[in-house]
C-alpha cells in the first residue's frame, strides 16, 4: 500500500514551484508509505509516490515507475499479477522487478483500458503517457483505494488523501455548501462528492482520461467496471450457490497472501471475520489473529471473549488489544487526523486501534469487510422483509396508533432491549415508505427538516433519495433485495466503511485486505437471488451455510453487533469538553455554517437520558475537528 500525488499541465509546468509543493503533499502522505519515497517529472507531468513494501521489497519494485513511454504511481495490490506476468512474458514482454506494479505497466502497454477487468486487486493509479501527452487515473471496482482530483483549465492535479492535495495546490478550498448538507444527512460524504468545491473523488470502478485534446480541460470520466456484464449465470440451487460460494472465498484469502511481509487478520466476535479466519488457516501455516475491547464499557460493546474462543477453536496465535477511558481523548485526536474529511462513523476509533497494535506485529491483515452489504447482513435488511407485512396493516393503525407509540420508545444502546426498541423507532419511521424512500431513510442520519434547522441557508444539491434511486436503476438488478445491496455497495461501501478501513489502517502504515470484494465474490453474490441471502430473521444466510461446518454453532447464533465504541457514555465522560466546544454557540455563530439551537438541545436529551443523541453530536465534532485541522493546513500553505 502506499500514497500518491501529482499534476499535470498541458501547457507546462514550473517545477521550481510544483516540487516544493509536491514534496509537502508527500510528507502528508508518509504514514501511507512509510519505507521510501520517489518523484518523477517531465516537462507537463510531475509524479510523487511514497512505498511501502509489500512485494518485491528491493529498490526494483521503488516507485514512481517508467517502462518506455509510460510512467505511473500505484497504490494498492494486484493480487494475481503472477499469473498476468507469465502471459506477458508469453507474448514477449521481459521483466526487471518482481513487482505487480511493473506487470500494470507492461499489461496498460499491451493493452490499454482492456487490462482494468484483468486485474484482480484494489488498487488506485495514475499513467502518464508521455508520447500522447496524456494522464489516465484508474480506480479499482469497489473503491478499496482513494483517489481525489481536481481539473482547472488544463490542469488536474490528484491525490490519495484531501489533504496532500492541498499542499499540491497551495491553497486549502472552500466549502461546498451542497457537500456539507449530504455529508449531515449521511455522517460520510459519498463518491463522488467531496467537502471542498472544485474537487471530485474518482467513483469506483472509473477511468479519467485528461490530455491537450480534451476541449476547455475538461477531462472525460467513465465506467469501466460493469457488475452486469461480470455477473455469472444464476444458480438453480442454494446448495450450487453454496459450493461456489466456499471456493470463491477460499481463493480470494488464498490469494491475498501473496506477500513479502508478515500477514495476519482482524478478528471480532462476529462471523464475517471468523469465516476468514477460518479459511486463512487452511492457506497458511500459522495465523496471527488481532482484537480489540474498552475497558468498564457495557458488555454489548464487548467482543473480545468471543473472539478468544473463535481463535483458540482454530488454533491462531491471537492477540488481544484493551483501551481504557483514559486513553480516548489522545486517541480520538489521533483518529481525526488521519482522515481528510470530515467523517462521523465512531468506529473508525477501535479501526485505529486495532490497526495500531495490527501493525506492530504484521504488515498485513485481512478483515471481514464488505460481507454485510454484500450479503446482506445489517439489520435494514430484514426491514425489507417486513416492510410488505407492515404496509398490509391498515393506514389508521400504523399512522394513529403504532407509530406514535413505537416513537415513545426510548432509544439508546447498552442492552439488549433497548436495540430492539431503537431498531423499533427507525423502522416506524422507514417502513411505510416505497423502496427507495425505505433505503435513503435506513441510510440517513438526519431528515430534511432537521438538515434545514441545523444548516444556514439553502444548498442546491442532490437528495439522498435521488442518489439511492440512480444506484437502484444503474444496478440493473430486477430482485428487490439485489437493488438494495448494489446502491449500498456502490453508495455506502466506498463512502463509509471503505473509507475507514483505509484511513485508519494507513496512519500505521498497515494494508488491509478484503477478501468478500474480491470482484469474484461479489459477482457470485450479485447472481444470487435475494432470498439466499436474507432468511427471516437472519442475513447473510448463504455465507452461514457455506461455512457452518467451519466454525462453532454458537457464531453463527450470536445476534448482530456493529463495531463500536461507547460514544454515549464518553461524550458524557472523558470527551465532554470536545463536544462542548464543537457546540460553542460563539463559534458556531462566526462560522455561519451551522445554528447552534438544535447541537444545545441533543446535548440536553443525552445527558438527561431522554434521548440517544450522540450520534448526531459526533457528526458536529468530526465536522468542528475537521474545520480545525483546515485552519491549521491553511496557515500551513500561508507559510
Amino acid at each position: 500500500m502506499c500514497g500518491i500525488a501529482g499534476i499535470a499541465d498541458m501547457k507546462g509546468l514550473d517545477r521550481a514551484v510544483c516540487e516544493p509543493r509536491l514534496r509537502g503533499a508527500l510528507d502528508r502522505l508518509a504514514p501511507r508509505g512509510p519505507d521510501g519515497e520517489g518523484v518523477w517529472a517531465d516537462a507537463h507531468c510531475l509524479l510523487g509516490h511514497r512505498r511501502l513494501a509489500i512485494v518485491d521489497l528491493s529498490p526494483a519494485g521503488a516507485q514512481p515507475m517508467k517502462r518506455g513511454g509510460l510512467s505511473v504511481v500505484f497504490n494498492g495490490m494486484i493480487y494475481n499479477f503472477r499469473e498476468l506476468r507469465r502471459e506477458l512474458e508469453n507474448i514477449g514482454e521481459r521483466f526487471k522487478s518482481q513487482s505487480d506494479t511493473e506487470v500494470l505497466l507492461a499489461g496498460w502497454a499491451r493493452w490499454g483500458e482492456a487490462l482494468l477487468p484483468k486485474l484482480v486487486g484494489m488498487f488506485a493509479f495514475a499513467l502518464w503517457d508521455g508520447a500522447s501527452r496524456e494522464l489516465v487515473l484508474a480506480r479499482d471496482a469497489f473503491g478499496k483505494k482513494p483517489l481525489v482530483y481536481r481539473a482547472q483549465g488544463t490542469r488536474l492535479a490528484f491525490a490519495s488523501d484531501l489533504r496532500a492535495l492541498q499542499r499540491l495546490e497551495g491553497e486549502t478550498g472552500t466549502v461546498d455548501s451542497a457537500s456539507l448538507r449530504l455529508y449531515f444527512a449521511l455522517r460520510y460524504l459519498p463518491e463522488p462528492y467531496s467537502i471542498l468545491e472544485g474537487v471530485s473523488k474518482l467513483p469506483p470502478g472509473h477511468l479519467l482520461r485528461f490530455s491537450g485534446a480534451n476541449r476547455g480541460g475538461e477531462p472525460s470520466v467513465r465506467r469501466w467496471y460493469d457488475p452486469e456484464a461480470a455477473r455469472p449465470t444464476s444458480y438453480g440451487s442454494i446448495e450450487d450457490a453454496v459450493d461456489d460460494l466456499r471456493g470463491r472465498v477460499d481463493e480470494a484469502v488464498r490469494d491475498r497472501l501473496v506477500a513479502d511481509v508478515p500477514v495476519g487478520a482482524f478478528l471480532s466476535g462476529g462471523i464475517d471475520s471468523a469465516i476468514v479466519a477460518a479459511s486463512l488457516v487452511r492457506s497458511a501455516e500459522s495465523v496471527r489473529t488481532f482484537t480489540v475491547g474498552f475497558e468498564g464499557a457495557p458488555d454489548y460493546y464487548e467482543e473480545r471473549p468471543q473472539a478468544r474462543a473463535v481463535a483458540a477453536h482454530l488454533g491462531t496465535e491471537h492477540t488481544e488489544l484493551s483501551v481504557g477511558a483514559g486513553e480516548t481523548r489522545d486517541v480520538v485526536a489521533a483518529v481525526f487526523d488521519g482522515l481528510d474529511e470530515p467523517f462521523a462513523d465512531s468506529s473508525a476509533i477501535p479501526t485505529f486501534l486495532i490497526s495500531r497494535e495490527t501493525r506492530r506485529h504484521v504488515t498485513v491483515a485481512l478483515s471481514g469487510d464488505g460481507a454485510d452489504e454484500v450479503f446482506g447482513g445489517y439489520r435494514k435488511y430484514q426491514g425489507e422483509l417486513a416492510a410488505a407485512r407492515y404496509q398490509s396493516l391498515p393506514g389508521w393503525l400504523r399512522r394513529g396508533a403504532i407509530e406514535p407509540l413505537i416513537r415513545a420508545l426510548p432509544e439508546s444502546k447498552g442492552g439488549a432491549l433497548r436495540e430492539r426498541f431503537r431498531r423499533a423507532r427507525r423502522f416506524a419511521a422507514h417502513g411505510g415508505r416505497d423502496a427507495v424512500g425505505r433505503q435513503a431513510g435506513w441510510a440517513r442520519s438526519l431528515s430534511e427538516v432537521e438538515l434545514d434547522a441545523l444548516l444556514v441557508g439553502t444548498a442546491d444539491g442532490p437528495s439522498l433519495e435521488s442518489l439511492v434511486a440512480a444506484l437502484r436503476e444503474q444496478s440493473g438488478a430486477a430482485d428487490p433485495v439485489n437493488a438494495m445491496l448494489a446502491a449500498d455497495i456502490a453508495l455506502v461501501l466506498p463512502g463509509d466503511m471503505l473509507v475507514k478501513v483505509d484511513r485508519m489502517s494507513m496512519a500505521h502504515g498497515l494494508e488491509v485486505r478484503c477478501p468478500y470484494l474480491d470482484q469474484r465474490v461479489v459477482e457470485c453474490a450479485a447472481a444470487m437471488p435475494g432470498a439466499f441471502k436474507l432468511k427471516r430473521g437472519a442475513g447473510k444466510h448463504v455465507l452461514r451455510e457455506a461455512f457452518r461446518d467451519r466454525l462453532p454453532a454458537e457464531v453463527f447464533a450470536r445476534p448482530k453487533k456493529g463495531f463500536e465504541v461507547p460514544i454515549a457514555e464518553w461524550l458524557t465522560g472523558p470527551l465532554s469538553d470536545l463536544v462542548r466546544e464543537a457546540i460553542d454557540p460563539v463559534r458556531l455563530k462566526r462560522q455561519g455554517l451551522i445554528r447552534p439551537e438544535l447541537p444545545a438541545r441533543w446535548l440536553e436529551e443525552l445527558r438527561a437520558h431522554r434521548r440517544d443523541t450522540s450520534w448526531q453530536l459526533w457528526s458536529v465534532i468530526a465536522f468542528q475537528q475537521w474545520c480545525d485541522r483546515q485552519a491549521e493546513a491553511a496557515t500551513s500553505v500561508a507559510a
